[in-house]
């Protein structure tokens, strides 16, 4: 099999998190990091070239496969866009860019260059939702999502919550229904120095009303989510890695009274798996592979962006 060699952009917190799966990852080869941060002399670590510019890059010597963007989101476009327009695969961290007219774009570029884009759109790698996906729930009642993050000593300005957090449980939704019409039907804003920081969004598609919780304000990190069905109830918790499934019990009549037997209890434990990180990372060299641009994923990448920025607007 042939090797794989990656370029990384990008040496911030998801950037050593990109590094570590790119290095722990069969036939495939780190070859290049290129970050702001490094200084002017710059020299190979351990046969990974170091580059400060972008322009130091010679991408018509360097053997690049691939490339891993985890930089500021403010630098995705240009950087993606001249990747693409190489004809080089790119992994892109999400947001792939607050501006969804660059967002079209660089899809618009990826189908017509038949080059492959992928987003960092973790969730949509999660085995949980893999398992979801399978079951093609029926009779949805409701869906409420909860995904709360600490605080953090840097502010973002750039990227609001919905841009950071919730746009993972709509690329969710999207990916767990094809037809999926949202309409949004009330909206919560709590802001920071005019950056949306909490968002309490109520959604609805088809008669199912879903509730998207998100903060960066939180004393607590939550990853949760609660499908409601006609007949069963799942919860699902993203970090303890595990679906708790209540199916309901059988109703009784009496002359008096009608009674409900208690909810039978099962749970389905995901602990073992890989880490979604580096399933997401394996469906990106798959991809490089097979020379397979997958488009349902740049359907789910754009319509997860479009309707972050209609969210944004409304």
């Amino acid at each position: 099999m042939k090797n794989i060699n990656i370029l990384l952009i990008g040496l911030g917190n998801m950037g050593k998190v990109h590094k570590r799966i790119i290095e722990n990852t069969k036939n495939v080869s780190l070859v290049g990091i290129l970050d702001s941060s490094f200084n002017d002399n710059l020299s190979a670590e351990n046969k990974v070239k170091r580059y400060k510019k972008f322009s130091q890059i010679n991408f018509d010597t360097e053997k690049i496969d691939g490339v891993v963007i985890s930089s500021t989101t403010a630098s995705h476009y240009d950087l993606a866009k001249k990747i693409l327009d190489l004809n080089i695969p790119v992994l892109i961290e999400k947001p792939v860019s607050t501006k969804i007219d660059e967002v079209i774009e660089l899809v618009n570029i990826s189908r017509v260059n038949n080059t492959i884009l992928r987003a960092g759109l973790i969730e949509i790698y999660n085995p949980i939702f893999e398992h979801i996906k399978k079951l093609n729930l029926k009779d949805i009642i409701s869906i409420h999502t909860f995904r709360h993050s600490q605080q953090v000593g840097k502010e973002r300005k750039l990227e609001n919550v919905i841009h950071d957090l919730v746009l993972h449980d709509i690329s969710v939704l999207f990916y767990l229904f094809k037809d999926l019409n949202l309409n949004i039907s009330g909206k919560l804003t709590s802001s920071k120095n005019r950056v949306i920081e909490s968002s309490e969004l109520l959604l609805n598609h088809n008669k199912v009303n879903i509730f998207i919780s998100s903060s960066r304000q939180s004393q607590l990190k939550i990853r949760k989510w609660n499908i409601l069905t006609c007949n069963e109830l799942y919860q699902i918790d993203l970090i303890k890695k595990k679906i708790d499934i209540y199916k309901a019990g059988k109703v009784k009549f009496s002359s008096s009274n009608l009674v409900s037997e208690k909810s039978n209890l099962s749970t389905l434990s995901f602990s073992n798996h890989p880490e979604t990180a580096q399933i997401q990372f394996n469906a990106f060299i798959s991809n490089i592979i097979d020379s397979n641009i997958d488009n349902e994923h740049l359907e789910i990448l754009k319509k997860s962006h479009e309707f972050a920025s209609q969210v944004n607007l409304h």
